[in-house]
């Protein structure tokens, strides 16, 4: 197995290759990772929906259930959200190997134990520690793929890898409503739910076993890189639920509570830049990535609002049980798994210079199914409409999201592009975090989802606004500082 560990990129010469390479069996493994890492957090989404549902569980009593469960939603992202940058950081000292290690096998345990409790205090504490796991993994996947993939085929292996997000949404979208029902009618609903997250974990654990076998990270470098993010992790944990349990015994709305929580992540976050940011300047203060940083809160937050709340959506819009409607709801996950990888392809194909107007034109589509897709919700629509809907706004939204990762590899100072990434992703998880709760508050309190997707489209379309201000790569204003070199302050 090819030696991941450095960040610069695979040099350009030889004749074309063809046939199976070395980096795609790297592909392949970080793709069936993040399959199964995606698993373990788009359970939640349909495990939060059958139980208010079926009004069972710690959301049987809950006064705005859909508020509560997008809460559920946030506190994840909140803990997720912390461990971007410091994972990335660690990534570039000790080793994105190890850090990939580590990621998957905390995931797996903290999914493991998510299926074990019982109340909501310490399901949202799993929740959260799940998330902090987890975050170590986008930084450092990204920058390997970057490290071993030849230039001309990084927009590609960005979003061929990337599609395990879409198959792992998908398959909890359709499975976990499975595993529900028959749970329900062996254990009894009360029992049922935390199925998912016992069944789940198990291949999540497997496949940490199997790369530590192949990739080979180091037990020195797993140590090294455990040693500094359990620490930072457990003081997220701590000062996030005391955060949450402040917010809930002071009675604060859910909204006030999310605010509440992304401050305290902000504040957080701000620790961690003075305690690990001193040498990162280039990463930090780039105006044009701190535009595509910025930019990327409206695809996290597009993101996890289908992948939240897509299956209740369609239900209430169809009319359809929940089992009834999965199979449409997935149609975003299939989508997903068609655009990363046509937008990969795409975005090799128009190179450096023309990357930006391609981001732009495809923000722009997405922002038009979105609002095509709350039209129809209003009006009792075809279950096949409306998947078309979702399949099609699926498409163009994955291809865009390759292709603001590859404008951020085009950016990122060679030697830091897993900080980059994990800044890309912290920034970016601010979306993440509101979704799940503004969309969840915006359907209690208007009794329909037309807001909270309209909502979601005029936040793409300052996506789209901003990445127009980014200079191509390759023009005249851009050659004025070359990725690696010093940058313009912001």
């Amino acid at each position: 197995m090819r030696d991941m560990e450095g960040c610069e990129d695979t040099p350009e010469v030889g004749p074309v290759e063809t046939g199976w390479r070395g980096y795609h069996t790297i592909w392949l493994f970080l793709f069936l990772s993040w399959t199964l890492l995606y698993i373990d957090r788009a359970i939640t989404g349909p495990v939060v929906t059958w139980m208010i549902t079926n009004d069972v569980g710690f959301m049987a009593d809950a006064p705005l259930p859909h508020a509560l469960g997008g809460i559920i939603g946030s506190m994840f992202f909140a803990g997720y959200m912390l461990t971007q940058f410091p994972a990335g950081f660690l990534g570039d000292k000790y080793g994105h190997k190890a850090m990939i290690f580590i990621s998957l096998l905390w995931s797996a345990l903290a999914t493991l134990a998510s299926g074990l409790v019982r109340g909501l205090n310490a399901f949202v504490a799993l929740r959260i520690f799940t998330g902090l796991g987890e975050g170590a993994y986008y930084s450092n996947d990204r920058a390997v793929v970057c490290a071993v993939t030849p230039e001309r085929r990084r927009s590609l292996g960005l979003g061929v890898v990337f599609t395990g997000l879409a198959l792992g949404m998908t398959l909890a979208f359709v499975l976990t409503p499975m595993i529900l029902d028959a749970g329900a009618e062996t254990l009894g609903e009360e029992r049922a739910w935390s199925l998912p997250f016992l069944i789940f974990s198990v291949p999540t654990l497997l496949m940490s076993l199997i790369l530590w076998k192949k990739f080979a990270p180091g037990k020195k470098g797993v140590l090294e890189a455990g040693k500094r993010l359990l620490p930072w992790s457990f003081s997220f944990l701590i000062v996030l639920m005391a955060v949450f349990l402040g917010a809930v015994y002071l009675g604060l709305g859910a909204l006030a509570q999310a605010g509440l929580i992304l401050l305290t992540a902000l504040v957080l976050i701000l620790i961690i830049y003075r305690r690990l940011g001193e040498g990162s300047s280039a990463v930090l203060k780039d105006r044009r990535l701190v535009l595509l940083y910025i930019s990327a809160i409206p695809l996290l937050y597009t993101l996890w609002f289908f992948g939240f709340w897509a299956l209740l959506v369609v239900s209430e819009a169809s009319q359809l049980g929940l089992s009834g409607a999965a199979a449409y709801a997935a149609l975003f996950g299939v989508a997903n798994g068609v655009g990363y990888p046509l937008g990969g392809r795409l975005g090799d194909r128009v190179g450096p210079r023309r990357r930006v107007q391609l981001y732009v034109g495809l923000c722009l589509g997405v922002a038009l199914a979105v609002i095509s897709i709350a039209v129809a919700a209003q009006s009792d629509p075809d279950p096949l409409l409306l998947g078309c809907l979702l399949f099609v706004m699926g498409v163009l939204f994955a291809s865009s999201q390759t292709v603001h990762m590859t404008l951020t590899a085009d950016l990122a100072p060679p030697g830091q592009r897993g900080q980059t990434f994990g800044m890309w992703n912290l920034v970016a998880e601010v979306g993440a975090v509101l979704s799940p709760v503004i969309s969840g508050i915006l359907r209690d309190v208007t009794g329909s989802w037309t807001m909270a997707i309209l909502l979601d489209a005029a936040l793409l379309l300052v996506s789209a606004a901003l990445v127009a201000l980014v200079p191509s790569l390759g023009s005249r204003k851009a050659k004025e500082r070359r990725p690696g070199e010093d940058r313009q302050p912001f």
